[in-house]
């Protein structure tokens, strides 16, 4: 199972074969959105057209980014604590929000699984079984204190080469060496990594418990100015790295400037190093800074070279919006269940959750290319859209229980009809009958 052999090896490169070197951006059909917009909605929209309009945004989005899927979202691939932890908001696992990022989790720390099994099950399951594989379904490769022991050579030389020859992002959350699993240091993957780790003379790789506050190394980098970073409150812990030649350090913390968020070109790939530990070390920023989301998922974005936001709180209303879309259409699939159930028609039911698709992939569309306030609008709109259809599922409701309270109630009364005949044969017409005498051999 750990044997390297076990798993097919990574063809060699063809000559003259060229390196991966992103996805192509288009637009939306504008007749289609043009459609959308205009309310066209007279017929229903099955649901073969609303796959065909998330087809299309396969052609949305602007130039230049190299690290998005052909859809338009960043398939990310995730190691380690995937974990919902304190809650589910106080982990980086939040990127699953982000209607652009695809996440792929992979929970591989053993002592958070129940043992090395589960982990061992996880890595069997969830990861590719091909170096072509793993660059053809993912953008970027995450970890979290992801533990080595469940990696074979052949899996951690696939993600040394992903991001260096075949230009895929990764992000590096939290330790390059911790106390719970052997260290990263010595493997390829380190080499491409944008710190290397540090080690105290007593031998500890963390800062615990001290007033970690961000200071901004480069205020010119776009992800430094698109949120109040030096705000935010202090984290609870750090690991102790150093940057390597050629890496950017963009934010520090302590008084000695240790590296928190550093940067490194890798040939056609990308890397990332965010040096607290989640998520004990976020654990404030969770809980009390505001932007804590938008921090997660823009440093994916910024892995993948996608333009980040203009204006957080837009993007934090967006979010915020496909988040409730989608809760409300879980609400409405329910009540229409309900419906269906207690043989109510729902033909026009669900005919309005076709058409939200449509409504939905138009807002996607908006979002996708960045523009957020007419993604908040489209949202808007199509929460309009879904009041009128549960308005319409209580009003088939109320029609479904209308005539099982009729049935009940004639049920009911044939009920009773039945109990009274038989009371009035047996206790009222009884007096028409004679009284029979006694035999004579029953008076011996």
């Amino acid at each position: 199972m750990n044997d390297p052999g076990y798993w097919a090896r990574r063809p060699e490169r063809q000559p003259g074969q060229e390196r991966r070197s992103g996805s192509p951006h288009y637009t939306l059909n504008p007749s289609l959105r043009a459609r959308v917009k205009a309310g066209d909605r007279s017929k229903s929209v099955p649901w073969f057209m609303a796959s065909l309009m998330l087809a299309l945004l396969a052609l949305t989005g602007p130039g230049g980014a190299t690290r998005i899927g052909p859809d338009g979202k960043i398939r990310t691939i995730c190691f380690g604590d995937i974990i919902d932890q304190t809650g589910g908001y106080n982990s980086f696992v939040i990127i699953r929000d982000d209607p652009s990022i695809e996440t792929t989790f992979v929970p591989t720390r053993p002592d958070y699984l129940g043992g090395m099994e589960s982990a061992l099950r996880n890595m069997r399951v969830y990861m590719p079984r091909t170096y072509d594989a793993l660059v053809d379904s993912f953008d970027m490769i995450l970890s979290s204190d992801a533990d080595r022991s469940v990696f074979t050579a052949t899996w951690i030389g696939w993600i040394t080469d992903s991001v260096r020859d075949d230009g895929l992002g990764i992000l590096w959350l939290g330790s390059i060496a911790h106390d719970s699993f052997v260290s990263w240091e010595d493997t390829t993957v380190t080499e491409i990594l944008p710190c290397r780790q540090v080690v105290t003379s007593l031998g500890e790789f963390w800062i615990h418990n001290r007033f970690l506050k961000v200071k901004i190394s480069r205020p010119e980098e776009p992800l430094m100015k698109a949120l109040p970073w030096e705000k935010s409150p202090p984290l609870g812990n750090l690991n102790l790295q150093s940057p390597k030649p050629g890496s950017e350090v963009w934010a520090r913390v302590d008084e000695r400037d240790h590296p928190l968020i550093s940067f490194r070109s890798v040939e056609d790939g990308a890397a990332l190093n965010f040096a607290s530990k989640f998520p004990g070390g976020v654990s404030r920023w969770a809980s009390d800074w505001d932007f804590f989301p938008q921090a997660m998922m823009y440093l994916v974005y910024r892995v993948a070279e996608k333009e980040l936001p203009d204006d957080p709180y837009l993007f934090r209303s967006a979010i915020t919006g496909f988040l409730e879309f989608n809760e409300y259409n879980s609400l409405l699939l329910s009540l229409i269940s309900w419906v269906e159930q207690f043989g109510g028609s729902s033909a026009a039911l669900s005919e309005g959750m076709e058409e939200l698709q449509v409504a939905r992939m138009d807002a996607y569309a908006h979002y996708l290319e960045g523009d957020m306030q007419s993604t908040i609008d489209a949202l808007q709109e199509a929460r309009g859209e879904q009041i009128s259809i549960r308005e319409e599922a209580m009003r088939a409701k109320d029609r479904a229980m209308l005539w099982i309270y009729v049935i009940e109630w004639l049920v009911l009364m044939a009920t009773l009809m039945v109990s009274g005949f038989a009371v009035w044969t047996l206790m009222v017409r009884r007096r028409l009958y004679r009284e029979v005498g006694a035999s004579r051999l029953s008076r011996r």
